[in-house]
């Protein structure tokens, strides 16, 4: 197997049904065939960094939520609330809990990337008075998605993907979702390595 050290990229061109990649201040031509090509750049990871569409979408959730509440009356609605865990200090961006019987309390933490690592400092050990928890984020990838547990959801806005399906939500963060910001429904994530 021959390897070439890719220094710099000069063009990226289509024809004939192939793609020609000029490389090295033109030393370097590589030719693709458009199937191979498309193939390959299908199966291309995205990157983690949220667009500004997906941290704007970020913060609509946030604020329609804390909004939602209190025009609902809820019963608890508080920000900034620190994690009763152990660890580094976190910090739920909203800690809501609607009127009536059999009303969860739900702490939701806000982030640009939720990862593994996030999550397994969020976690509901400790204590205190939040039941369930959802990370909610730009981005979050399959990793932090299958960390989630019964008591600790991800969403990614990226995707509209999320450990729950709308079903299991708390109300008022699918009401938030699909009458605030039309979503439809989301991908539900099933981690296929259990």
């Amino acid at each position: 197997m021959q390897e070439v050290r890719v220094e710099s990229l000069e063009g990226l061109e289509r024809r004939g049904g192939r793609v020609l990649l000029s490389a090295n201040a033109g030393s370097l031509s590589i030719v693709f065939p458009e199937e191979v090509w498309e193939r390959a750049t299908a199966d291309a990871v995205p990157g983690q960094e949220p667009t500004p569409d997906e941290l704007s979408e970020l913060e609509e959730i946030r604020a329609r939520l804390e909004r939602h509440a209190t025009d609902n009356l809820f019963r608890t609605v508080l920000k900034n609330v620190r994690y009763a865990g152990e660890g580094p200090a976190l910090e739920y961006d909203l800690v809501l809990e609607p009127s009536g019987l059999l009303a969860a309390t739900t702490g939701y933490l806000f982030a640009p990337v939720v990862d593994r690592d996030l999550v397994e400092r969020v976690g509901l050990g400790g204590g205190g008075a939040v039941e369930q928890a959802y990370l909610i984020g730009a981005v979050a990838d399959d990793a932090a998605l299958a960390a989630g547990d019964e008591a600790l959801k991800i969403l990614s806005v990226r995707g509209r993907r999320c450990g729950a399906s709308r079903f299991e939500m708390p109300p008022e963060l699918w009401q938030v979702l699909s009458r605030g910001l039309g979503w439809r429904d989301v991908e539900t994530f099933v981690n296929r390595e259990e």
